[in-house]
């Protein structure tokens, strides 16, 4: 199983996330989880966009072409709207994506958020809400999503369910699922 571990910190102490930190991760049966990609993407500038980007293990040479700057700015804007962040550079705080269930033809049909926060140093995150997308035939448009307060403002609305079509979106376009 292939999933993005996402982490968003506020390392200028301004109380706004500032930095998105995506993890590439792979799963095998029998071992541990393995770190593919790792992408850094900056809103220098505080107005909630990402300036710069880059990643620590791939270069413009080896790049895979679904992980394309454009896309990483999309996902990383869109991550930065959520209020789900860290101050400067703790860890407590991540979200997991990934494809759920497959259609029939073998395309994903279901993309699922998982937010944990972890309270304690040594302890895995717990499990704080969750979120997905579904696309009910198989067309490769999501077109049903969980009705939650993503970007925790107290309302789970129309604002959300973009929020949560747009990371969803960006992540089936990295093509990070394993094909079935």
């Amino acid at each position: 199983m292939r999933y993005l571990k996402v982490t968003a910190q506020d390392m200028s102490g301004n109380g706004r996330a500032d930095t998105v930190i995506l993890h590439f991760y792979e799963q095998q049966a029998g071992c541990p989880d393995e770190l593919i990609h790792e992408i850094f993407a900056v809103d220098m500038s505080a107005d909630g966009r990402v300036d710069l980007q880059w990643a620590d293990d791939l270069n413009p040479v080896t790049r895979p072409c679904r992980l394309e700057k454009q896309r990483v700015d999309t996902f990383a804007d869109c991550f930065l709207k959520l209020n789900w962040f860290n101050r400067r550079s703790h860890w407590q705080r991540t979200l997991t994506l990934y494809v759920d269930h497959y259609a029939k033809a073998g395309t994903p049909n279901a993309v699922k958020l998982e937010f944990q926060e972890r309270t304690a140093p040594q302890c895995k995150g717990s499990l704080i809400y969750k979120a997905a997308a579904y696309d009910g035939d198989g067309d490769g448009v999501l077109e049903s999503f969980t009705n939650s307060d993503i970007d925790r403002d107290g309302i789970a609305d129309k604002a959300d369910k973009e929020l949560i079509r747009t990371l969803c979106t960006t992540f089936l376009g990295f093509e990070w699922y394993a094909r079935q």
